[in-house]
């Protein structure tokens, strides 16, 4: 009779030797104390990566390479299946809904009106063609059809696992930087006086921005060279781009879920 062999975890092994070789680690090997960075698709997490990069990295964000931002502040999931460890906690960016394993989010939240527009371009973009904003609206093509943005905040708002969760609004970083980021730092743990958070929100700025991504492109594969990811960023922008029939559509499902956040 012969004896019974277990055999190896090959993923184990390969990992350990990636890890080895390179200080690569997997991305699903988050600590409780990592800080996911989450919101919808469009709610300024390239920009709030870019602040991070500068508030814990100290890099100048008008001139550090976006393909530094995303070594430093990488997704999390399978597009990027190992990261480097710089720091404990380690900050990531995900789009997704609540996760157990998930213990420490920044949730990024922005008017969802705004957001369908900034999607509808980025849509547009990575189709290379025309695409209808009333589908991107009722959530029928493109990452949306995931789930629509009313039920991404409030799955987050409702924190079904119960994550040490710091909730800051899109709006409220453009408007008073300063604020927002000291709260940012609260939660991560570290200090930075005002002026340092003021110069490094100011070297964040959309328009230099829009210039570093211009001179250096967005170290992104996918995103076509002709095309500006950093467009636009105002505030309000559905206000002379989202015609009324579809902002009819959208306040209908997501009025109530605007209300509640203080949107008008």
């Amino acid at each position: 009779m012969s004896d019974s062999v277990t055999a190896p975890n090959l993923d184990n092994e390969f990992n350990a030797k990636v890890q080895a070789l390179t200080g690569l680690m997997p991305n699903n090997e988050i600590l409780e104390n990592d800080v996911i960075i989450v919101g919808y698709m469009k709610s300024g997490s390239t920009w709030f990566r870019n602040l991070v990069a500068g508030v814990i990295y100290g890099l100048d964000p008008e001139l550090a390479p976006y393909k530094l931002v995303w070594d430093l502040v990488p997704n999390y999931g399978p597009k990027r299946p190992y990261f480097k460890r710089y720091r404990t906690p380690m900050f990531f960016k995900s789009h997704d809904l609540p996760q157990p394993n998930f213990k420490r989010v920044v949730y990024l939240i922005r008017d969802g009106r705004d957001v369908m527009v900034s999607y509808f371009h980025h849509f547009k973009a990575m189709e290379g063609k025309e695409v209808d904003l009333m589908k991107i609206v009722k959530g029928k093509v493109g990452v949306p059809a995931v789930c629509k943005w009313h039920q991404h905040v409030e799955a987050w708002l409702s924190n079904p696992y119960a994550a040490q969760m710091l909730t800051l609004k899109y709006e409220d970083l453009k408007n008073d930087p300063v604020h927002a980021l000291r709260q940012f730092c609260g939660f991560a743990g570290v200090e930075r006086d005002d002026a340092f958070l003021q110069r490094i929100a100011d070297k964040a700025s959309f328009e230099n921005m829009r210039q570093k991504e211009a001179a250096n492109g967005m170290g992104l594969l996918a995103w076509p060279k002709d095309k500006a990811f950093v467009r636009r960023g105002q505030i309000g922008s559905h206000k002379d781009e989202m015609p009324p029939e579809v902002l009819d559509v959208f306040m209908h499902e997501a009025g109530e879920t605007l209300g509640k956040l203080g949107y008008r």
